[in-house]
C-alpha cells in the first residue's frame, strides 16, 4: 500500500520539527535559558546604540553579547563594564571583547572581574555597574552606554510639572525613575533654559507656598540641552530616600538661574507628591 497524502503530510511535519530542533540547539548551545536584555543608548553625535544580552551558560559561566547600530566598518569599539551608575562613573570592572565594526557584534565569556574576583550570572545581573562603548582605541570618548544590574530602570516612574517663575516659557518636568536597586534616577527637563549656563537645582522640604530647607542638591541642568540628571539614594544628613519614599515626599523642586549670587533668581519650580496641585 502506497503512502497516502495524509501520511506524507505527517512525515513532512516530523522532518520539519526534527530540523527545527537541531537548528535551535545549534543556535544557542549550552545555554540555560536565563537571560537579561539591556538597551544601549547613544550619548554622542556618532549616534551609536544597540543592545546587550547577558545569558547564563550551563557550565556556570556567563555569555555577554553586544550588538551595535551605526558603527563604521573601519572601527573597533572597546567595551567595558564599570562600577556604579553611568552618572556617578567608576573604575573598570570587566574588559569585554571589542565590537568589530564589520560584524557590529562581540561575544565575551565572563567568569570573573578583571581583578580576579569570580562573578556568576546572578551576581552580574544584580551588579552595581554600567557599560561604556568607546569610539575607538585611540580615544577615550564614550559614544554609548547603559546602566545594568541593580542600576537598570524598572519602567516605573512618576512625573511632576514645573512652572515658570522669572523666565517666560521656562516650564519643566521632573521625572522620578525607579531603579532595580529600589533607588531613583531623577531627570529634570527645563524649557527655555539659558545656553552656556548651568542651572542649580534643589529638592526642598515643604512646598512653594510654605518653604522649608534644602533636602538635597541635585546635579545642575545643562543650559545647552535643558536636562539635568541625578542618581539619588539619600537626602542630606544621610537620610535614605528609596523610590517609594521619594514619590511620596512632601516637598518641591526649584531651578535657579545660576550659582552664587544668581541662586536668588528662581527660573522654575513645582510641588511634588502630596503637595502637588
Amino acid at each position: 500500500m502506497g503512502n497516502t497524502p495524509a501520511m506524507k503530510r505527517i512525515s513532512y511535519s516530523l522532518i520539519s520539527l526534527f530540523l527545527c530542533l537541531i537548528s535551535c540547539e545549534e543556535e544557542l548551545p549550552n545555554v540555560s535559558g536565563k537571560n537579561r536584555l539591556y538597551e544601549i543608548t547613544s550619548i554622542s553625535d556618532d549616534r551609536i546604540d544597540g543592545q546587550m544580552i547577558i545569558r547564563e551558560r550551563n557550565d556556570g559561566s556567563t555569555q555577554l553579547e553586544l550588538s551595535l547600530n551605526g558603527v563604521r566598518s573601519d572601527h573597533v569599539h572597546p567595551a567595558y563594564i564599570h562600577f556604579n551608575t553611568a552618572l556617578e562613573g567608576g573604575g573598570i570592572a570587566m574588559t569585554l571583547i571589542p565590537v568589530d565594526g564589520n560584524s557590529s557584534t562581540s561575544v565575551t565569556e565572563i567568569t570573573k572581574l578583571d581583578s580576579g574576583v569570580p562573578i556568576s550570572y546572578d551576581e552580574l545581573v544584580a551588579f552595581d555597574g554600567h557599560i561604556n562603548i568607546q569610539l575607538d582605541d585611540d580615544h577615550g570618548t564614550v559614544v554609548a552606554q547603559a546602566d545594568i544590574g541593580e542600576n537598570a530602570l524598572t519602567g516605573r516612574f512618576q512625573q511632576f510639572p514645573l512652572d515658570e517663575v522669572t523666565i517666560a516659557g521656562a516650564d519643566g518636568l521632573l521625572t522620578i525613575h525607579e531603579r532595580e536597586s529600589g533607588y531613583s534616577l531623577l531627570e529634570v527637563v527645563l524649557e527655555a533654559s539659558v545656553a552656556g549656563r548651568q542651572h542649580p537645582t534643589t529638592l526642598n522640604f515643604g512646598s512653594m507656598e510654605n518653604e522649608g530647607g534644602i533636602a538635597v542638591t541635585l546635579n545642575p541642568i545643562d543650559g545647552d540641552n535643558g536636562i539635568g540628571k541625578t542618581h539619588l539614594e539619600e537626602l542630606d544628613g544621610d537620610l535614605l530616600a528609596p523610590y517609594e519614599a521619594l514619590i511620596n515626599f512632601q516637598g518641591f523642586i526649584r531651578v535657579h538661574l545660576g550659582p552664587d549670587g544668581e541662586m536668588d533668581t528662581v527660573v522654575s519650580e513645582g510641588n511634588i507628591a502630596f503637595t502637588s496641585s
